[in-house]
């Protein structure tokens, strides 16, 4: 099952739920969340913001995800909400950034609203990376 979907003038999008992390706004395939909860009811969880910028925050909100390992929780502090992007306006990460970022799920880019979105690769995107 994909999210990317092509609207009636033809324009293709993917639906993404997006949510603050970091002071950043951040996108991920819907495909990857299985649920939004407002508690944390799964055994391995990460809070966004230490996951992504290694900054100490208290979640409000719970993304139920799932790795290799099995279904996960990642806490975000804000509200998050299911957005269409337009597939032309996700752009990769340029090859020196993606060499040296220091996130291994950011996959991409895009200007949504006239703010930078940092766009999310679900089957990267796992607790384990905050483990030593």
């Amino acid at each position: 099952m994909s999210s990317e979907q092509t609207g009636h003038d033809g324009t293709r999008t993917v639906t993404c739920v997006v949510f603050q992390a970091g002071g950043y706004q951040v996108a991920i395939d819907a495909r990857y969340v299985q649920r939004i909860d407002s508690h944390c009811c799964q055994p391995r969880h990460a809070n966004a913001d230490m996951l992504l910028f290694q900054l100490a925050s208290s979640p409000s909100r719970w993304l139920t995800l799932r790795d290799a390992a099995g279904p996960w929780q990642l806490g975000i502090g804000s509200e998050s909400r299911l957005a269409r992007l337009p597939v032309i306006q996700l752009h990769p990460l340029p090859a020196l950034v993606a060499a040296r970022t220091r996130m291994p799920a950011l996959c991409g880019l895009m200007l949504e609203q006239q703010r930078l979105t940092l766009l999310l690769d679900g089957q990267r995107l796992s607790p384990s990376v905050l483990q030593p």
